[in-house]
């Protein structure tokens, strides 16, 4: 049954008492009563972001849709494309943030999102199924090798046409990883302190679930994954705009935008065969790119 507004407003306090305050999604749950409150938070902005991507590239209605989200946080990005009308399924692996999620479900009477209390660790087509589209908004720079090649390989396994990735990207080439006998550069940053305890680090609700460290591909190396796991292109979003990434990267903090990795048909060249003989080119470093640059 549809929950009436004394009842939401109970419920949400509930929420609050035994798991904290909301701290980024801002639902609008019914007539005054948000999740946060009536406010813009921020995370209005890259929802918009997300939801234009997903209209103009995959160009199917939204109801004929089936969306992964990928540790959905408070569920602002599921629940509001299961308002679109897609079939939505959310992975999140923190409890706290997926009873807030799963609260913002019952009040909006949504019964086309499954939240699911899981490590994306966890995913695979066995388990999930496939998806047309898989949003990927801020988790992968949250683990560390060798989790995150298996996650990429497995994001690419269980997604059908389109992956959006919104992630830290590493300016800086420190640290080299094989992985398929394929070079790949990033750097590690710190998630938890060596002598946190388990209890400890589940309340710290934007770090990762266990892992010490994280690993940050450069830009080059994410491209080159992202191609060696299936995607036939990757793009980069500049609209709708995200203007606190162009503030981090004018400031040349740590680097973050949103892209569109694309599974589509493999093309071939007609006007020129022989160029099909040509195996793709891998991104290079931006110290090999210099280097080669002297030498021709």
């Amino acid at each position: 049954m549809p929950m009436d507004i004394e009842a939401i407003a109970q419920k949400k306090q509930e929420i609050i008492d035994k798991f904290g305050e909301w701290t980024n999604h801002n639902i609008h749950l019914a007539d005054d009563i948000y999740t946060i409150g009536q406010k813009i938070t921020g995370s209005e902005v890259k929802v918009r972001r997300i939801l234009q991507a997903i209209s103009d590239v995959v160009d199917r209605p939204f109801e004929n849709l089936r969306i992964l989200d990928l540790a959905c946080l408070e569920g602002l990005y599921g629940i509001e494309l299961a308002l679109h009308g897609a079939e939505v399924v959310g992975i999140e692996g923190r409890q706290a943030n997926i009873e807030k999620a799963r609260f913002a479900k019952e009040a909006l009477s949504l019964d086309n999102i499954q939240l699911v209390h899981d490590d994306v660790r966890n995913l695979s087509p066995e388990k999930y199924g496939t998806f047309d589209v898989v949003l990927c908004l801020g988790i992968l720079y949250h683990l560390d090798v060798p989790d995150i090649f298996r996650f990429v390989e497995n994001m690419a396994a269980v997604c059908q046409k389109l992956l959006i990735l919104d992630t830290h990207v590493s300016t800086n080439a420190e640290k080299c990883y094989i992985y398929n006998e394929q070079k790949y550069w990033g750097s590690h940053y710190a998630e938890h302190s060596g002598n946190s305890t388990p209890e400890e680090r589940e309340k710290l609700l934007w770090a990762s679930l266990d892992n010490l460290t994280s690993f940050w591909f450069t830009r080059p190396s994410l491209y080159n994954l992202l191609s060696e796991v299936g995607f036939t292109s990757v793009h980069e979003c500049h609209n709708p705009a995200v203007i606190k990434y162009e503030v981090m990267r004018q400031r040349k903090e740590a680097d973050r935008n949103t892209f569109l990795a694309i599974k589509g048909k493999q093309e071939r060249i007609l006007s020129s065969s022989i160029a099909n003989n040509i195996p793709p080119e891998r991104w290079p470093e931006k110290e090999e790119l210099e280097v080669a640059i002297r030498t021709r």
